[in-house]
């Protein structure tokens, strides 16, 4: 397989996982297509167009459509205007994570709460107004909100993630959204947030763990985590695990 062949097959898997994970087809995930100044993204839902599979465009930083099946995504300006105050990041998703939203409702985010959650800290940012992100002005103010976070919760509307790689910006969706949950469930038996002794312990804990996957993955190319891998396989062999609310 080519490059971009690679990469648009990376999209269809991520764009799956999170359609099943969220249990909602309104998403996309997104990428800078290597050597250009171009844009490509997968949407979770099929075109309307009879015999065609798969919706993916490219566009550019202009938001012009250059190639691919059906329209620009309404909200494209969360890629263009990401990318261009990320040069770090090469991958982003957008969908509509119900339980982020809810905390979003409650004037709360996502923070730290167990071992697939220390890329969020102290909390990710909470960008306050519950819009689409429609044009340029709107996705710069969204990139300035995400900052050099991993992650942006959109008040009353859904999240975006960014990566180094598309596996990097899915996962890191697919447990801001698990992560949520948990939370909200312990807010109801009266968990009060993380104490700064538990995220240390964490972040300690997790420093250890990216040592040893260092020191045991020399020598080895290995190009996607364990949980892409996981999930890519069930989206291969056609597992769906809809999670939705669940």
């Amino acid at each position: 397989m080519g490059a971009i062949d690679v990469l648009e097959e990376d999209l269809r898997i991520a764009s799956k996982i999170l359609e099943w994970e969220m249990g909602d087809i309104w998403g996309h995930v997104g990428s800078r297509v290597p050597g250009s100044d171009t844009i490509a993204v997968k949407v979770f839902r099929p075109p309307e167009e009879p015999g065609v599979h798969d919706w993916f465009v490219r566009f550019d930083y202009a938001l012009n459509k250059l190639s691919g099946v059906g329209t620009v995504p309404m909200e494209a300006a969360i890629y263009s205007e990401v990318f261009k105050a990320r040069p770090d990041v090469n991958a982003i998703t957008h969908c509509h994570a119900p339980m982020c939203v809810v905390l979003s409702m409650a004037g709360k985010t996502v923070y730290n709460l167990h071992q697939q959650s220390q890329q969020f800290g102290r909390g990710v940012p909470l960008y306050p107004d519950p819009i689409f992100i429609i044009d340029s002005g709107e996705g710069a103010d969204l990139a300035r909100s995400l900052g050099n976070a991993p992650a942006v919760i959109i008040k009353g509307h859904g999240i975006v993630t960014v990566g180094k790689t598309i596996d990097d910006a899915c996962i890191t969706a697919l447990y801001l959204e698990r992560t949520a949950k948990m939370q909200t469930m312990a807010h109801m038996i009266g968990y009060v947030g993380p104490t700064e002794e538990f995220l240390q312990s964490i972040q300690m804990t997790w420093g250890k763990l990216q040592a040893r996957a260092r020191e045991l993955g020399k020598g080895s190319e290995i190009r996607h985590s364990a949980t892409w891998s996981y999930y890519a396989d069930k989206v291969h062999k056609g597992q769906p695990w809809n999670r939705g609310w669940t």
